[in-house]
């Protein structure tokens, strides 16, 4: 780390700068942590764009968009597709549901629709070739457009079942709305209730598979399996940097998602491209490649 008042290196447990004998403060550490965090992730955006088949002013175009989720007003049935999308995504690559999407969401885009759906009717889509025919994700989606439905009996709107919990008051508040999502609806669970949160616009990212293993590799988890500790470091990201947690989210996620249009994967999960990565002298798995000699 570094001197806050003559800028000189110092070791990471000094009490004191030795060279202009400045007392040393978590204040000083935390100046730069934000030099790092601020470096990493712009190490990676440019890293990303150059890479990709976009221009910059392409790739900004389609990111931007992103920074516009916090705090957004939505209605009960953007909320019951979102549900949809999280349960289809869960589990499967994004690249896989992406060639359903329009199917599952002619069948799924209205969930007073689907309360309508008979035995026969469902039966239909459980055997449409053309549809993802997991039977136990269509059978949450039918759950959920019902217990929405009672949901919105009770409180009015889905919007106003979220503000009950006042998720933005505090880690408390927002961990018992999560245990409460996947308490009140079928196929979301501890990663994929933290999806649906992120994607009605809350003050966090989702802590899947390539986000973990992209902090854990830059030493900023302890372990893969810290979801909220990837959470917090979103924020810290989101905070030092301005930017809204859902662009930073979409960032990291492309960085390490295999097979996305126009753009390249650089920290996969079996051959990443450490040789590629503008943060990767702040990567411990970078390091220990370097070191191995590869």
């Amino acid at each position: 780390m570094y001197c806050k008042s003559c800028t000189q290196k110092i070791d990471e447990d000094s009490k004191f700068c030795k060279y202009c004998g400045a007392k040393v403060t978590n204040e000083i550490k935390a100046d730069v942590d934000g030099i790092k965090l601020k470096n990493i992730f712009h190490g990676i955006y440019i890293t990303l764009q150059s890479n990709s088949q976009y221009t910059k002013e392409e790739f900004d175009e389609d990111f931007d968009c992103f920074k516009n989720y916090e705090n957004k007003v939505f209605s009960n049935n953007d909320f019951y597709k979102i549900l949809v999308d999280v349960v289809f995504y869960s589990g499967f690559k994004a690249s896989t549901v992406e060639k359903y999407l329009r199917v599952i969401h002619s069948y799924f885009d209205d969930y007073k629709k689907v309360l309508k759906y008979n035995k026969e009717q469902v039966d239909i889509i459980k055997n449409d070739s053309n549809m993802i025919r997991n039977r136990n994700k269509i059978d949450a989606c039918i759950k959920n457009a019902v217990k929405l439905e009672q949901i919105i009996n009770k409180y009015g709107s889905v919007q106003n079942y979220i503000n009950s919990f006042n998720p933005n008051l505090s880690d408390e508040c927002l961990l018992r709305l999560k245990n409460r999502l996947e308490k009140d609806f079928s196929f979301i669970g501890d990663t994929t209730s933290y999806h649906v949160m992120t994607d009605i616009g809350l003050n966090v990212l989702k802590p899947d598979r390539v986000i973990l293993r992209i902090f854990y590799r830059l030493g900023l988890l302890d372990n893969e399996t810290d979801l909220f500790g990837a959470v917090k470091v979103g924020r810290s990201f989101s905070l030092i940097l301005n930017l809204p947690i859902r662009y930073i989210d979409i960032i990291f996620v492309s960085y390490g998602q295999l097979n996305l249009a126009k753009l390249e994967c650089i920290c996969s999960e079996k051959n990443p491209k450490c040789y590629k990565c503008g943060a990767n002298v702040y990567c411990n798995y970078a390091n220990q490649v370097i070191n191995r000699g590869f």
